[in-house]
């Protein structure tokens, strides 16, 4: 399990986790040098993110719908929170627990399956209740 969600970032306190890369954009400062530009998400939501130094040391080791381990600061930037980016590798699947990023339901699966053969079995025609 992750130790912190994007829902849960406070500005101003250091983080440490593993986030899904959404979009990857290499753009250029003012002074001409390079910095990242990403999207991360987990199944909480996702969160605008900037890695503005030793960027040409890690672009080149993950792409958009890699996994990132990422330590770096929260803050508000035009009333929205960013993530701004001091280190980033790569996070190799078996570091990452799959249901921390795609939204599930918290009902068994069980249960609902079995609800749902309920609803099928209970339909009047013949013709959709085979075709479901």
């Amino acid at each position: 399990m992750k130790s912190i969600y994007i829902r849960d970032l406070q500005p101003g306190a250091q983080v440490t986790s593993i986030f899904l890369v959404q979009s990857k954009e290499v753009r250029q400062k003012k002074s001409g040098e390079p910095y990242l530009s990403l999207q991360l998400s987990d199944k909480s939501g996702d969160i605008d993110a900037k890695m503005w130094d030793n960027v040409e040391q890690v672009v080149d080791t993950f792409e958009k719908n890699d996994f990132v381990r990422v330590s770096g600061l929260p803050s508000v930037y035009n009333n929205r929170l960013q993530f701004t980016i001091h280190k980033m590798v790569r996070a190799s699947d078996d570091q990452v627990d799959f249901g921390d990023f795609f939204p599930a339901s918290s009902r068994d699966r069980d249960e609902m399956l079995a609800e749902l053969r309920s609803i099928i079995a209970g339909m009047a025609n013949p013709h959709l209740r085979g075709l479901l």
